[in-house]
């Protein structure tokens, strides 16, 4: 999966390029994906994130979108482009899910989510948003015996955190790799909070915290 800083920079730069726009037709090139073409005819309400996925949300049903290493989007008047997966024709252009990855086990991956009977994928808090807290991350620590980057950089358990910017929280907080959970003390946990929020917020552009990313129940 994407780390979450790509996530929002990415939705931030489609949003207003394909949201409110018709669905008129729907072409799976993978066709594990074919059932996605019964959504034509529905509209763009909304592009959301939920853990480390790419939530668009139609007038009645959804997709989930996991870009893997090297998945992307194209928007263009052009009715083809290489590697795409699946391509959504509507009347602003059509827009491309594209793989360009070589390794099976981190392909892009489509989930769709059918109005009243898809059950959404387990994900991990997300901690751009006000639910994710100083006592929560506190929680976290305390409930998970592990190493404070497996902890960080766990999707079920934080969304949105990999390699790279696990890297740099730990550095801003002044945190070895191999550093036990255990071994946090409150003060040091605060440090790891304020570098997670204050990492990811400065990688994103997101100055203020959100309520929520718009999934919860």
């Amino acid at each position: 999966m994407k780390e979450l800083p790509y996530l929002i920079n990415l939705i931030n730069s489609i949003k207003s390029e394909i949201c409110y726009s018709y669905i008129d037709k729907i072409v799976a090139y993978d066709k594990d994906y074919s059932e996605m073409e019964n959504i034509k005819g529905q509209k763009i309400i909304d592009i959301l994130r939920y853990g480390g996925y790419i939530h668009f949300q139609f007038s009645q049903d959804a997709m989930l979108i996991d870009l893997g290493a090297e998945g992307s989007f194209v928007l263009t008047e052009n009715n083809s482009y290489k590697n795409s997966i699946i391509k959504l024709a509507t009347d602003r252009g059509n827009l491309f899910v594209v793989d360009d990855g070589k390794n099976k086990d981190d392909f892009t991956k489509i989930i769709p989510i059918w109005k009243d009977f898809t059950k959404m994928p387990e994900v991990g808090y997300d901690p751009l948003t006000k639910q994710f807290n100083y006592n929560l991350f506190c929680q976290l620590l305390l409930e998970n015996k592990t190493t404070v980057e497996k902890l960080i950089t766990n999707p079920l358990l934080i969304s949105g955190i990999g390699e790279t910017y696990g890297d740099m929280i730990l550095k801003r907080a002044s945190i070895n790799k191999r550093t036990k959970t255990s071994e946090i003390s409150k003060t040091k946990a605060r440090e790891i909070f304020d570098a997670i929020k204050q990492v990811l917020r400065e990688a994103s552009g997101n100055s203020e915290e959100e309520e929520s990313d718009g999934l919860e129940d």
